[in-house]
């Protein structure tokens, strides 16, 4: 997902990779940078992408066996293009769903195509709305794949993100 990295580890020895000014924790996180002059090529993480390091932080929340049982990860789509996020969400599902003792994760996102990336013809994969009624009580209400869901992505050729947009799940405002 990472294209531009051969590999990434952590190091104590970063002083050919970052100013002795710059504060920093006993290890920090080194990227070997595949397109790069190989003298030149180890990177630190001040000089990555805010989009690598979160998709590097959602993998280590998914994947490490300290993680909590149960977080939540507010604006999953936060500092990610449309496919990286859809990358992104299938392999958080993927991770989640074949580890049977991987945490519960709530996400929220605003971003059409991280529903793209969600399989939720597989029951362990919810989705929910949220929003506020005409009193201005919260509602939130569970997003099944109904057979008249279904029917109608697979004739318009609509993918789930189409079907939220036009307003066939719910959770959008009527504007």
């Amino acid at each position: 997902m990472i294209d531009w990295t051969n590999s990434f580890d952590t190091t104590s020895n970063a002083e050919s990779i970052l100013s002795p000014s710059v504060a920093r924790a006993k290890n920090i996180i080194r990227f070997t940078d595949k397109f790069m002059k190989t003298k030149y090529n180890q990177i630190s993480a001040y000089d990555a992408s805010e989009g690598v390091l979160y998709i590097l932080f959602c993998s280590v929340l998914a994947l490490s066996p300290n993680s909590p049982k149960c977080f939540a990860i507010d604006n999953l789509d936060h500092a990610l293009n449309p496919r990286l996020i859809l990358n992104l969400t299938q392999l958080l599902c993927n991770w989640l769903t074949q580890n049977k003792n991987s945490p519960q994760v709530f996400f929220s996102a605003h971003n059409p195509a991280v529903l793209d990336g969600l399989n939720l013809q597989d029951e362990r994969i919810r989705l929910f709305t949220v929003e506020r009624n005409n009193q201005g009580h919260t509602e939130i209400n569970r997003i099944f794949m109904t057979k008249e869901l279904i029917k109608l992505g697979n004739e318009k050729g609509w993918p789930l993100s189409r079907l939220w947009l036009m307003g066939h799940l719910g959770g959008v405002p009527n504007v």
